[in-house]
């Protein structure tokens, strides 16, 4: 046995005679290998462990079909798995072959499943056994949270496999859905508008949009079930959040009336057991008007949201409209808010996890809103560059009930509530990708405002701008989307900033307090030199006299503006 884990073959010793190789040898070999997890795992077509110079056995096609060994096997050539690819995957995964490694799809559950659960749990992704090119695209998403991967051989093969696969199934409409969502993340807008196409035309002609199509070949409660009713909905989201930044807006799924299911909570579909009976979206409507509250699930509350910011990008691209129609969708932002149950307002629970659906449902909110009164407020031309696709415009400003100074402060309160949400969730892994557009209009929006503001509260908004920029830098060391957004706005900062960073570190102590005199003249400071300020064990660090050298003065104590709560952790 090599250390690769390869079967070594030595034929006898043919000194003055030509060596000839032994095909019934390499057969024995494959045969001796147990097939039944390689073709189990996520690449399989990857994972032969055999030097890619070695050629296939010289078996009948009709032959390799039927027998169990060689079924649905693809075989190592030169264009499918260079020679040097296995040497590469053993060297970067520690002497480990791909057949032994399942990280890849681990690493796509701890990260991206978490933002766009559609698939079975992790605990029944391996029973589940999917296509192999949904497993390839699982694969291909995980390899972006590996410090080391091989994302664009597998980009590769799922491109090759997708394209060339006729299969018309839901795991087709799974794997070009998902496959889209990672195009999108790595700055590929136009070919995930075209796996998006994909994605969506299969599953309208598959029926996806049909009540009774998720428990047509399954029990309504079951998780398989579960799951096709979530694929859709992730359609209509993904439809809706790829819109932001086209010119154009063909939406498709959110045309359609609204009958299928609505998801069930995040941690039912994770156990992996019976969901309860699907609730349907006219019931989540008229929860408005019962006279008990209802709770329905955080992806009920995501659905929604995403509907409102579909409405905000419509009104912002029609050339005239009345202004009922902007104020229909303020009412809508504000009725979102104060119509959710108590448990839905915060985004984390006591033990510290993050419910990623509401996380997800508060932040589109606080998008839509930033996308809607942004370009009808004063901001507006502070920053606005012709070239930036994060820069929302609107053809019509002036057809509005509030003043330019009402539409400013809302837009910096939504930018507000964004980036305090990411101080609380600061892991932007776990999170969408449709996350980089919202992060990157809350930091120019803080940069716009602390333009417009006094220099008092300056620090206040350098800091909201240095915490937005933190995290695209993370965000782009996964996903390219984030690279263009964090040097935008980076260098955007700098120009604004550095001006006012340099004059407040001219004496950024000048205003503190003076020494607390004592009855001992050891205590007091000796001339010329600075005065000391202590603290008594015990004191409180809010003492008024170090307030204004040591903590950031705010731009309000409260705004009328804003009717969310702050976000609690308890």
């Amino acid at each position: 046995m090599a250390p690769g884990g390869f079967l070594c073959h030595y034929l006898p010793s043919r000194r003055g005679g030509r060596r000839k190789p032994r095909h019934d040898s390499v057969t024995s070999q494959y045969r001796a290998t147990d097939h039944t997890n390689e073709l189990n795992s996520p690449a399989s077509s990857l994972q032969l462990n055999v030097p890619a110079s070695t050629n296939a056995p010289d078996i009948p096609s009709s032959q390799r079909n039927s027998h169990p060994d060689f079924a649905n096997l693809t075989w190592p050539t030169p264009t499918s798995l260079p020679q040097d690819h296995a040497s590469r995957i053993r060297l970067d995964q520690g002497g480990r072959s791909w057949d032994c490694d399942d990280r890849f799809p681990r690493l796509f559950y701890e990260h991206f499943h978490v933002a766009h659960p559609i698939l079975v749990p992790y605990c029944s992704y391996k029973d589940r056994n999917y296509p192999q090119f949904l497993q390839l695209v699982v694969s291909f998403v995980g390899s972006h949270y590996a410090p080391s991967s091989f994302s664009q051989q597998l980009r590769d093969k799922v491109d090759a496999e997708l394209a060339s696969n006729p299969d018309r199934s839901p795991c087709m409409v799974q794997a070009w859905l998902i496959y889209s969502i990672a195009l999108y993340a790595r700055g590929e807008q136009e070919k995930a508008q075209d796996a998006l196409s994909h994605s969506t035309e299969i599953a309208f002609e598959l029926g996806m949009n049909r009540w009774d199509f998720a428990s047509a070949s399954q029990p309504e409660r079951s998780i398989e079930a579960e799951s096709m009713r979530r694929t859709w909905w992730e359609l209509y989201v993904t439809d809706i959040f790829m819109a932001v930044q086209l010119k154009t807006i063909t939406f498709r799924c959110s045309t359609v009336a609204p009958d299928v299911g609505l998801p069930c909570e995040d941690s039912v579909f994770a156990g992996g057991c019976d969901v309860p009976e699907p609730r349907k979206m006219l019931d989540f409507k008229r929860r408005v008007f019962a006279p008990d509250e209802t709770v329905f699930s955080s992806f009920s509350y995501r659905i929604e949201a995403a509907t409102i910011l579909c409405r905000v990008l419509v009104l912002n691209r029609l050339r005239d409209y009345h202004r009922d129609h902007l104020q229909a969708i303020e009412n809508a932002l504000v009725s979102w808010v104060n119509h959710l149950p108590p448990r839905k307002l915060d985004i984390v629970d006591s033990y510290g996890n993050v419910d990623e659906m509401m996380f997800q449902a508060h932040l589109t909110i606080a998008y839509a809103a930033m996308l809607l009164h942004l370009p009808r407020s004063d901001l507006q031309p502070l920053l606005s560059q012709p070239d930036d696709r994060f820069w929302p415009s609107a053809t019509c400003h002036l057809s509005s009930t509030f003043t330019r100074l009402v539409h400013s402060i809302k837009a910096t309160e939504a930018s507000r509530r964004i980036s305090d949400m990411i101080s609380v969730c600061p892991n932007i892994q776990k999170h969408t990708p449709f996350i980089v557009p919202a992060l990157a209009l809350c930091g120019m929006i803080q940069l716009a405002t602390s333009i417009s503001h006094s220099e008092e509260c300056f620090d206040h908004h350098c800091n909201r701008v240095t915490l937005i920029l933190g995290c695209l830098k993370s965000t782009k060391r996964t996903w390219n989307s984030a690279e263009a957004a964090y040097h935008g706005l980076r260098s955007s900062a700098s120009d604004i900033l550095s001006d006012s960073i340099e004059r407040w570190n001219e004496g950024p102590l000048e205003k503190s307090i003076p020494s607390q005199s004592t009855s001992n003249d050891i205590d007091r400071p000796t001339q010329g030199a600075p005065a000391v300020t202590t603290i008594a064990e015990g004191q409180s660090l809010l003492v008024p006299e170090l307030v204004p050298a040591f903590i950031d003065p705010t731009c309000y104590n409260a705004s009328y503006f804003n009717c969310l709560a702050e976000f609690d952790i308890n």
